[in-house]
């Protein structure tokens, strides 16, 4: 009964030591631990500390700093570009979120800035980054067209303006490519009207892009497929006008003269 007791009571300072020597470690890691104070600074010298980080390519640090500038000093100088180059900061960082965000910010506080021309050429920078591979999402492609059209509007004789063209150019190319991509696949379906829809979106909204020619003979195709002969001959016509040259238009000949007069053109 008493070597019970002895291990009952070995057992419980045991547990109290292991109990006071994890709090002793826990107090030590505290202390350890700095404590973050809030430090005020001339908005003069945070932008200096900001842009030593951008040397740095700490862009993180950088676009905190820049931020600061505008929570200690909103109504600085310095305080509207001091956004707009945490922004940047955070587009160095390919943080594109956090980017867009600080140029919503900018834009919705300060819209008749004159750093409204770059704020909108960066945010649509942001989107273009972003654009991928045609069967993915196409939300940055819209985005950038969406942005770069605003910009070309409010701003046409801007210095990004032209630049800002290009980029729509690019983007209308990779929209309309994402059509054709579904196009072809009820093609393989033979859901024909489905693809008839998909490619007439090409030729209406992004007839400048390179996806027409392919976008005329695929609309060849599935007019002949449906038995639709006056649609396909319409088709096959645009091609001969304005792609002569083109591969395709040689393509939705060939097909045309192979299987168009063998079906009823009543059927169009």
């Amino acid at each position: 009964m008493i070597f019970k007791k002895l291990k009952k009571q070995n057992l419980l300072i045991f547990l109290i030591f292991i109990l006071f020597t994890s709090s002793c470690a826990i107090k030590d890691r505290l202390k350890e631990k700095p404590i973050t104070t809030y430090v005020e600074k001339p908005a003069e010298l945070l932008v200096q500390d900001a842009n030593r980080y951008m040397k740095q390519k700490n862009y993180t640090e950088a676009a905190g700093l820049f931020e600061e500038v505008d929570k200690q000093h909103p109504y600085s100088k310095l305080a509207k570009k001091s956004k707009v180059m945490a922004a940047y900061s955070y587009f160095l960082n390919k943080d594109y979120d956090n980017s867009v965000f600080a140029i919503n910010n900018f834009i919705n506080l300060h819209p008749a800035d004159k750093l409204m021309p770059y704020a909108l050429y960066l945010k649509g920078l942001c989107y273009f980054e972003q654009i991928d591979n045609v069967s993915l999402d196409q939300d940055p492609s819209l985005n950038v067209k969406k942005v770069y059209q605003e910009l070309v509007k409010k701003f046409p004789n801007s210095a990004y303006t032209k630049d800002a063209n290009k980029k729509i150019l690019i983007a209308n190319d990779q929209l309309a490519a994402k059509e054709m991509s579904i196009g072809r696949y009820y093609q393989q379906k033979k859901k024909h009207l489905a693809a008839i829809e998909r490619f007439k979106v090409v030729i209406n909204d992004y007839n400048t892009t390179a996806q027409t020619p392919e976008a005329l003979y695929r609309l060849t195709e599935s007019y002949l497929s449906l038995g639709i002969i006056s649609e396909a001959k319409k088709t096959t016509a645009v091609l001969s006008y304005n792609y002569k040259e083109s591969s395709w238009y040689k393509l939705s000949y060939n097909l045309f003269k192979k299987y168009g007069y063998k079906k009823n053109e009543d059927k169009g």
